[in-house]
């Protein structure tokens, strides 16, 4: 099963979450336990160093399979070819990733996501320790371009 995050503002970009479908509620629920009550930066990048390690150790646990992350940079792009173009790169990449039917209803790795999009985001010059980087906590993980 898949949780998809759809960025919809230039550079457009999609991040996707897996994991198996026997471990969505664990999952959920260690997601959800791990960060909630914390006020979730709006950049990864910008966060506290203090606050990166404490979610970092509190989402180890969820324990989610694979990351994908693709950005689309291309200049003469709108959205709607840009969001075609990311979710048929995902088809031909990972062809068996199901998306989740209502995705509202996992709050928890709703906010992992959107968080982990943030670390996804950043510029890759900049490098992070283990122990402050989201994209740590996932078996694997791939992030690239159209």
């Amino acid at each position: 099963m898949c949780l998809l995050h759809w960025h919809g503002e230039p550079p457009y970009g999609l991040t996707v979450l897996g994991l198996p479908a026997d471990r969505l509620s664990e999952a959920e629920e260690a997601a959800g336990t791990a960060l909630a009550g914390l006020v979730l930066p709006t950049s990864w990048q910008d966060a506290d160093p203090a606050l990166r390690r404490s979610v970092v150790a509190a989402c180890r646990p969820v324990g989610a399979v694979r990351l994908w992350h693709v950005t689309d940079e291309r200049p003469d792009t709108d959205a709607a070819r840009a969001r075609r173009d990311c979710l048929r790169a995902l088809a031909d990449e990972w062809p068996q990733a199901g998306p989740v039917a209502d995705q509202s209803r996992l709050p928890g790795l709703n906010a992992l996501l959107g968080l982990t999009a943030l670390v996804c985001r950043m510029p890759p010059e900049v490098w992070l320790d283990a122990e402050e980087d989201l994209l740590d906590i996932y078996d694997t993980y791939t992030v690239g371009g159209l």
